[in-house]
């Protein structure tokens, strides 16, 4: 009985010889099957690959629509050729000689074909309009250049299979080759926050630093609050001192020096009062506002990574209790009843598996969008305090240049101190007579 699945994820290998690599949507035939792992052949290659990469395909659907099966087994084990499935499980055939296309099943022996894929301008142009990736394909190409066979004996190679590990509901191949990047043009969320690390999921880590960000913006704006209340009070008590009686008793150059020092005191308070107004207008209410507009982005989040982190731990506790009750009816009686059960539970756990393979490339696609949005969310803060910072420090240099500029003028008239002219000015305005007492004669 022929045994085909299509690979529904690309399998880049673990860098064990006994490793079958294949890109997502490849034909594979199977030749053996373990719990996890399945034995392959494509394109003259045989190898090992997790079951979980894969969906079967109805070979009596493909027998029916006029595919003999033993030709195709053919195809599938030359070298000269890669099948791949369509969303809707229609063959595709590509000549790995020539790069050419076709829907037809080939002949062996044919060396070159022509295709039945309309406006083929290059040797991997049909494959577009099949909605087959063709960089994955010359990926594929690449790694290969011929058949690929198992040199080891049935028990090592069994022993050097990649092993899949569940982490708190999540699957990860133990021991594979580093993946490439989803963004290898720079140190990025996306990826390096997956797994788990003291009981705390890489989202927990990520929406930490998300949240540690808002109190960082909400101690700010408080600061701001504060040093506009202290600035606003200062600016009162300046004015206040501006106008007191204090010093009125002076006179003339050094009265005009007191008065200069009187409305330095009011310029400043001026000054103030606007440094007071300016921050809570444009830092204070500002980052405050900004603040809330980052505080919808991540209660979206928190809600989607929630639900489908839920999802994928429900899919997998039921696996491993439906693998329990397997495992348990192994050992009991072969009677018929327990045959039927047993028989149940198998079909519900490949149903248990078709779900959690989807829950875990929805949370996949989940925690993508969550940490690409963060990310975004982080520079733009950044970005944005760092303008913030950049104000209140012109904010903070235009009140001591207002201030230094009315200390100026108090210190143009403080230069122009006279104490000549302020006695000249005393004796003129306030003098009492020139002429001295004399001694007194007293006439009998």
């Amino acid at each position: 009985m022929v045994d085909l699945v299509k690979a529904i994820y690309a399998y880049p290998g673990a860098g064990q010889p006994t490793d079958l690599v294949f890109a997502a949507g490849t034909v594979l035939l199977v030749s053996e099957k373990s719990e996890d792992w399945c034995r392959g052949v494509c394109q003259g290659r045989e190898g090992w690959f997790p079951t979980t990469y894969s969906q079967r395909l109805d070979c009596k659907s493909l027998e029916q629509k006029g595919i003999p099966m033993a030709q195709l087994v053919s195809v599938l084990r030359s070298p000269e050729w890669l099948v791949y499935a369509t969303e809707d499980n229609k063959l595709y055939y590509v000549n790995v000689a020539t790069q050419t296309t076709t829907w037809e099943l080939p002949s062996l022996g044919t060396t070159t074909m022509t295709p039945s894929l309309p406006d083929l301008n290059g040797p991997l142009s049909g494959l577009a309009a099949l909605n087959i990736n063709p960089n994955a394909l010359e990926a594929l190409m690449a790694l290969h250049n011929g058949p690929q066979k198992i040199v080891e004996s049935e028990k090592s190679s069994r022993r050097q299979k990649p092993k899949m590990v569940v982490v708190n509901g999540v699957t990860f191949l133990e021991g594979g080759p580093e993946q490439k990047r989803l963004n290898p043009e720079q140190l990025s969320y996306v990826d390096h926050f997956w797994a788990d690390k003291d009981d705390r999921t890489g989202y927990d880590v990520i929406l930490e630093k998300h949240l540690n960000g808002k109190e960082s913006m909400k101690d700010m704006a408080e600061l701001f609050r504060e040093r506009a209340a202290i600035e606003e009070q200062y600016s009162k008590g300046l004015l206040k001192l501006f106008k007191s009686a204090l010093g009125e008793q002076e006179e003339g150059t050094l009265k005009n020096a007191w008065v200069s020092i009187k409305t330095e005191l009011k310029y400043r308070s001026e000054a103030h009062a606007t440094l007071a107004s300016e921050i809570k207008e444009h830092l204070e209410k500002p980052l405050l506002e900004f603040k809330e507009a980052q505080k919808k982005g991540r209660k979206e989040h928190q809600q989607i990574m929630e639900k489908s982190r839920k999802q994928l731990q429900t899919f997998d506790a039921n696996i491993e209790k439906t693998c329990q009750l397997l495992n348990k009816s192994r050992k009991t009686s072969k009677d018929e009843s327990v045959l039927k059960r047993r028989s149940v539970a198998g079909d519900d756990l490949k149903k248990l598996e078709e779900g959690y393979n989807a829950a875990q490339r929805q949370w996949i696609d989940d925690m993508i969008n969550a940490c690409q949005d963060y990310e975004k969310q982080e520079d733009e803060r950044s970005d944005y305090l760092k303008d913030l910072y950049f104000k209140y420090i012109e904010l903070c240099v235009a009140v001591n240049e207002a201030s230094a500029e009315s200390l100026t003028r108090a210190t143009d008239i403080i230069q122009r101190v006279d104490k000549k002219l302020d006695r000249e000015f005393f004796i003129k305005s306030r003098g009492t007579g020139s002429f001295r007492p004399c001694e007194r004669i007293v006439d009998l």
